[in-house]
């Protein structure tokens, strides 16, 4: 595991969590923040995610223009156009050769592994990440699926942008964590 720590691509966990820790009730996201979406899709576009079997099937197909990979301990287990692992280390591995593969040196130094959930996804990833980009949402969410307690004296916090969405009427705001030890 020690490798991981040092992995040439930096490792960085995006989430949306609320106010309590609340990522998800198991199938779906509590809320729908479309601004929110589309940044998340301009860091991650042309990077490898690395998401549970669950989050996987709560999203319900491949998200365009990045690796998805799967990380399942069900052996047996396919979708099409993503990439399987059956252990951390090894979903790991299969990012690293899929920037090798895809890309030239100088597009290499802009890469970043993506840990995008779930729950047990981010509880094994968080210690091997040195960054968290997080949004935020202004609300408390009875019951669900947690996002792991951070050690916050571990990071450099800082307020990004606070935002509301017109539709649902929640505020919310971007936050990066960057670790310092």
């Amino acid at each position: 595991m020690d490798r991981i720590l040092n992995n040439q691509y930096p490792i960085v966990c995006i989430v949306a969590l609320s106010e309590n820790n609340i990522i998800g009730d198991g199938t779906k996201l509590p809320w729908h923040l479309p601004e929110d979406l589309k940044r998340v899709k301009k860091m991650t576009i042309g990077n490898p995610l690395i998401m549970g079997r669950k989050t996987y099937n709560s999203i319900g197909r491949p998200l365009p223009g990045r690796a998805n990979i799967v990380l399942t301990r069900k052996i047996d287990w396919f979708a099409d156009d993503i990439i399987i692992a059956n252990s951390f280390y090894q979903s790991i591995q299969k990012a690293n050769s899929w920037i090798d593969k895809n890309f030239d040196n100088k597009e290499k130094k802009d890469k970043n592994i993506y840990i995008f959930g779930g729950s047990e996804i981010y509880n094994i990833a968080i210690r091997y990440c040195s960054k968290i980009e997080m949004t935020l949402v202004n609300t408390y969410i009875q019951g669900g699926i947690k996002f792991p307690k951070i050690k916050k004296k571990e990071w450099k916090i800082s307020c990004l942008e606070k935002k509301e969405d017109k539709v649902s009427n929640l505020s919310y705001s971007y936050w990066l964590y960057t670790r310092l030890v």
